[in-house]
C-alpha cells in the first residue's frame, strides 16, 4: 500500500442492495481521488441487532415503512438503478444468509476482495444464486478469477480466524457510528467536535452520500479545505449537464416549516432559478405534514422511531449537508447568505399559522424559515410571530387576519389532501412538469428529499427515466487525469 495515499474503508454486506450500488461506484471514486480502497465486509443483521434497529436483525429497513414511504422509496431505488445502469434481477428468496460469503471475503487479501465481492454481488442480485450454499460459494470464487480460490475447499468455511475478523469488522463499524451499510470511513479527515476538540476519522453512510466522501478525499489529496474543492456541486452525480432544456418546466416544492430537511431544500430553490432562469416556474406547495403523517400511519416524530445510532447519524447528516450547500454557495453564489443552521429549542414546530401566512403572502417564506431554523424564534407563538413579521417589514396584523380566513384554511386543507393523493410521504418533496401543447405533463413522478436535488435538476433539464440511457456521473472537471479509468 502506497503510504502517500489516503485510505477509504468501505463497509458492506452482500445482502444489502444499496451496498451493491455502492460497490459498482466506489472503485471509480477512489481512482479519481488517488486513494487506497479497503474492502471490509460486515454483518448487516448484527448491526441492526446491536444498535436496536426497529426492523430487527433479520429484517430490512423498509419492513417498518408505511405504504406511502415504501412506494416512494421503491420508486427512488428503481430510478437510482436506472441512472447508474446497474443490472438488477434479485431472486424471490431474498433475504439469504450471507455469513459464509462474508467470511470467505475475509479469508482473502484485500487485493482479491474486489473481484470476489463483485462476483458475489452479481450472484446475489443479478443471477439469483444461493450464496448461503458452500459449494455455490466455492464455484463463484473460482469464477471470480482470484488466485487463492484454486486452493479452497469447504474446510475454509470453518476457519475460526475468518469468523473473528468478520465479527471484529462489524463491531468496528458500529463503534464508528454506522446504522447500516454501505458505510465509508475516512481515517485522515480531521474535524472539530462540539467541545472544540480536534478529532480524526469520519464516517459517511449511504451510497447517496458518496459525494461527501469524494469531496473530503479530493480535498485531502489536494491539501485543500472542503469548501475549496473545485466544482464541488458537480460531485453530485448527474445525467444531464450540458445544453438548455427544450421545454418550459414547472417545479412543485412541497414543504412544511416543521422540517429541517425542507428548510435545506428551500435554501436551494434560488440555485435552481439561477441555473434555469425564467424557463423554470417554481410553485410553492405548503401543507400540513403532521396531518399527512397521521393519515398514512407515519410516526409524528420520525427520528424518534429509529435507533439511537441512526438518530445520531441523522444529526451529523444535517451538518454534512449544511457544510456542502455552504461550500456550493461559496463557489457559485447560489444563496443570499450562508446557512446558519440552529436546531430550535421548541420542537416540534407547530406550523399551521405559518403555512397559512405563506399561502397569503409567499414573500414571507424566507423570514419564517430563517426564524424557525436559523434564529431559534418560537414563531408558533402568535405574539412572537407578529413581532417577527413586523420587524421584517410586514403588516403583521393584516397578514395574520388574512391567514385566519376560511379561504387560507381551505387552500391548506386542499394542499394536504393533494399531498396524500399523489403519494407523498414526507418533505421536501418535488414534482417536475414540462409544458406541452396539451398542458403540463409530469416527468418522473414524486422525488422525495433535498438530497436528491441532482435528480430534480436532471428532470427539469429533460432527463427521461423511461427512455434515457445516459449514466449519472460526476462533472468532467473531476475525471481521472493521469490514472486509468476503472
Amino acid at each position: 500500500m502506497d503510504a502517500k495515499k489516503h485510505s477509504l474503508e468501505f463497509f458492506y454486506d452482500i445482502s444489502c442492495p444499496f451496498a451493491y450500488i455502492a460497490s459498482t461506484r466506489v472503485e471509480a471514486l477512489t481512482a479519481r481521488v488517488n486513494a487506497n480502497l479497503i474492502w471490509t465486509p460486515v454483518l448487516l443483521g448484527a448491526i441492526y441487532r446491536l444498535t436496536s434497529a426497529p426492523q430487527g436483525a433479520a429484517g430490512s429497513a423498509s419492513d417498518v415503512f408505511n405504504s406511502a414511504k415504501r412506494a416512494i422509496s421503491s420508486a427512488s431505488f428503481a430510478r437510482t438503478l436506472k441512472r447508474y445502469q446497474i443490472p438488477y434481477n434479485p431472486s424471490s428468496t431474498h433475504l439469504r444468509k450471507t455469513t459464509a460469503a462474508l467470511r470467505l471475503i475475509h479469508h482473502v487479501q484485500n487485493a482479491e476482495r474486489a473481484l470476489l465481492t463483485k462476483a458475489l454481488y452479481r450472484a446475489y442480485w443479478v443471477d439469483g444464486e444461493d450464496v448461503s450454499d458452500h459449494k455455490v460459494l466455492l464455484d463463484i470464487a473460482r469464477r471470480s478469477g482470484i488466485t487463492s480460490a484454486k486452493e479452497m475447499t469447504e474446510e475454509v468455511f470453518g476457519d475460526v480466524q475468518d469468523r473473528r475478523m468478520l465479527e471484529t469488522a462489524t463491531d468496528r463499524a458500529i463503534a464508528k457510528g454506522t446504522p447500516g451499510v454501505p458505510a465509508f470511513w475516512i481515517e485522515d479527515e480531521v474535524w472539530t467536535d462540539a467541545q472544540g476538540a480536534l478529532r480524526r476519522g469520519q464516517l459517511y453512510w449511504g451510497q447517496d452520500r458518496m459525494l461527501f466522501v469524494e469531496a473530503v478525499l479530493r480535498g485531502l489529496d489536494m491539501a485543500r479545505p472542503f469548501d475549496q474543492v473545485p466544482g464541488i456541486s458537480s460531485l453530485h452525480p448527474r445525467c444531464v449537464r450540458e445544453g438548455i432544456m427544450e421545454k418550459r418546466a414547472k417545479l412543485e416544492f412541497w414543504y412544511d416549516f416543521s422540517s429541517p430537511w425542507a428548510f435545506l431544500g428551500w435554501t436551494q430553490l434560488e440555485r435552481l432559478k439561477k441555473i434555469f432562469g425564467d424557463r423554470l416556474e417554481i410553485e410553492m406547495k405548503p401543507f400540513l405534514l403532521g396531518v399527512l403523517f397521521r393519515e398514512i400511519g407515519a410516526p409524528m416524530l420520525p427520528m424518534a422511531a429509529v435507533s439511537e445510532q441512526k438518530r445520531k447519524y441523522g444529526i451529523k447528516d444535517l451538518s454534512d449537508w449544511v457544510r456542502y450547500w455552504n461550500a456550493v454557495n461559496l463557489q457559485e453564489h447560489t444563496m443570499e447568505k450562508p446557512i446558519e443552521f440552529l436546531h430550535p429549542d421548541v420542537f416540534p414546530i407547530r406550523s399551521p399559522t405559518l403555512l397559512r401566512c405563506a399561502i397569503v403572502d409567499p414573500s414571507c417564506i424566507p423570514v419564517l424559515y430563517r426564524a424557525c431554523w436559523e434564529q431559534n424564534i418560537n414563531v408558533a407563538n402568535e405574539k412572537i410571530l407578529a413581532q417577527t413579521l413586523s420587524v421584517a417589514g410586514f403588516n403583521a396584523t393584516r397578514l395574520l387576519e388574512q391567514a385566519s380566513t376560511q379561504r387560507a384554511r381551505d387552500i391548506l386543507r386542499a394542499n394536504t389532501q393533494e399531498a396524500k393523493d399523489i403519494g407523498l410521504c414526507g418533505v421536501p418533496s418535488y414534482r417536475v412538469s414540462h409544458k406541452t401543447p396539451q398542458g403540463w405533463k409530469v416527468n418522473g413522478g414524486v422525488v422525495w428529499g433535498q438530497d436528491e436535488t441532482n435528480v430534480v435538476l436532471d428532470l427539469i433539464a429533460g432527463w427521461d427515466e423511461e427512455t434515457s440511457q445516459t449514466v449519472a456521473n460526476v462533472g468532467t472537471e473531476h475525471e481521472i487525469q493521469g490514472r486509468p479509468r476503472l
